[in-house]
């Protein structure tokens, strides 16, 4: 069964950079490292089998492993081919104490007549087993350094498995990214890698086994994904035996579900060579990270998942109001409208929309509303400046309260009016500001320009109205002269 969350739409105003910078990673550390380790490998056991070295080394190691006690493991190898197999060879290569013992010829004696063979052949097989990368940079649970432990998290099994974990990282990644930010992002990568590892820590793993870290480190990242987002409804593509389909639910329902289905997997295929414990501490890592992330937050998920939700909501609402205008029932779309444009209150398009749904319905409150609105936002935003004009010849026709804007935004307003060809709704405002604002240096220009196009509308007696307004508050003003 797969269970995964549906991509939202990254802003590549903000790359996702860390996400990105996990991926050219993990492909340069496959790609640059691991992609022929299968060749280097096989020539490395080829020739530990040529040069003699496995009928001198593993019947020693196999008498070390029972001189020290360790009869699972014995057992274990000497069931796979009597013990000179490539599994026991992975045993010998994991274990250092033998290792350390070996090269310091405590094992092999300079006495012994195989010596001189034996160290040559040895020299040249330590080589080769350099050349592979995955056994030098895995971690070995049963011999872990600071150096594997770190580069296992990076670290893939084949070509698939590497292509479905990016996707899988790249489809979660960048919106936990965003809302954590890189460094946090970062930084719970990496815990989340480590938790994963701690199941074959504790438990004591095989010293042949080798634990590739990738998918618990992604595993984590699931997990902070869903309990980012917490009972917020999210849509999951889901796939099972042969059918596949989308549901939209609670994402952090699916954590135990994810939980449930590594700790099955694992139950039902305990020879799989896939390391479900890994995906467990992996998510159950990544999940208590978010949780406590958003216990120091006081519940609150991160910025950008709240805003996200708030996107979505004010978009199914405004879808709700687009239905009600065609529906002909301009009161609901009004209302929607209205509360709409108290969250987004610098939103242009909503307040044009507000104002025509407004207009058609009956409530004047709603409609003085949507005046104050686009009268409001009309300075800064030409497209509303013929609906400003409506709604301001409306206020005073009615007496109605005015939008608190500053003198610049009065005056930059009556300036657009004048742009327009609108004289008449220039006009009254100029008077008003002449009247309370009469100090301010640009009255003189608009008055101007105010008569100049009553000239040019054949409105003689109101450009002879603005022309004495001007001259008789502003006489100095070079527009009076003219």
């Amino acid at each position: 069964m797969l269970i995964l969350p549906l991509p939202a739409q990254p802003d590549w105003r903000r790359p996702p950079w860390v996400t990105l910078l996990l991926i050219v990673a993990c492909c340069l550390i496959y790609f640059g490292g691991q992609y022929h380790d299968d060749a280097r490998r096989a020539r490395a056991f080829a020739h530990y089998q040529e040069a003699g070295l496995a009928e001198i080394e593993l019947p020693r190691y196999l008498a070390d492993l029972e001189r020290r006690g360790e009869d699972k493991l014995l057992a274990e190898l000497r069931a796979d081919h009597d013990g000179n197999s490539p599994l026991a060879l992975m045993a010998l290569q994991g274990d250092p104490d033998f290792l350390q013992r070996l090269g310091a010829d405590q094992v092999i004696s300079p006495a012994m007549p195989e010596y001189t063979g034996w160290r040559a052949g040895r020299a040249e097989f330590d080589r080769l087993y350099r050349q592979v990368f995955t056994d030098r940079f895995a971690l070995r649970p049963a011999a872990p350094t600071p150096l594997t432990t770190f580069m296992h998290m990076f670290m893939h099994g084949s070509v698939d498995h590497l292509l479905g974990n990016m996707a899988i990282l790249f489809i979660v990644g960048y919106t936990v990214e965003a809302a954590l930010g890189g460094g946090v992002f970062l930084l719970f990568y990496l815990i989340a890698g480590l938790g994963a590892a701690i199941p074959d820590l504790i438990a004591g793993a095989p010293r042949y086994s080798v634990s590739l870290g990738a998918s618990g480190a992604i595993a984590g990242v699931m997990a902070m994904f869903v309990v980012l987002y917490g009972m917020r409804k999210i849509r999951f593509f889901y796939w099972i035996v042969v059918y596949f389909s989308t549901l939209k639910a609670p994402a952090l329902i699916v954590l135990p579900v994810w939980l449930l289905t590594e700790l099955w997997m694992r139950l039902s295929s305990p020879e799989s060579h896939v390391n479900y414990m890994a995906h467990f501490a992996g998510l159950l890592t990544g999940a208590m990270l978010a949780a406590a992330y958003r216990f120091r937050r006081k519940g609150r998920s991160a910025a950008r998942i709240e805003s996200a939700d708030v996107a979505t909501q004010d978009a199914d609402q405004v879808r709700e109001a687009e239905r009600w205008a065609a529906d002909l029932q301009f009161d609901k779309a009004a209302a929607m409208y209205a509360k709409l444009t108290v969250r987004r209150p610098d939103d242009v398009a909503l307040a044009s929309a507000f104002y025509r749904a407004a207009k058609l319905q009956a409530d004047p409150v709603l409609r003085q509303q949507a005046g104050l609105r686009v009268l409001e936002l009309a300075p800064t935003a030409p497209a509303l400046r013929a609906m400003a004009s409506e709604a301001w010849q409306a206020a005073l026709a009615q007496c109605s309260t005015l939008p608190k804007l500053s003198v610049s935004q009065w005056l930059k307003l009556a300036a657009g009016w004048l742009d327009d060809g609108d004289a008449d709704s220039a006009d009254r405002l100029l008077r008003m500001l002449v009247q309370r604002m009469p100090d301010q240096p640009a009255l003189p220009a608009l008055l101007f320009r105010a008569a100049k196009l009553f000239r040019q509308k054949g409105d003689i007696g109101r450009a002879d109205a603005c022309r004495r307004l001007l001259v008789q508050h502003y006489p100095d003003a070079a527009e009076a002269r003219l």
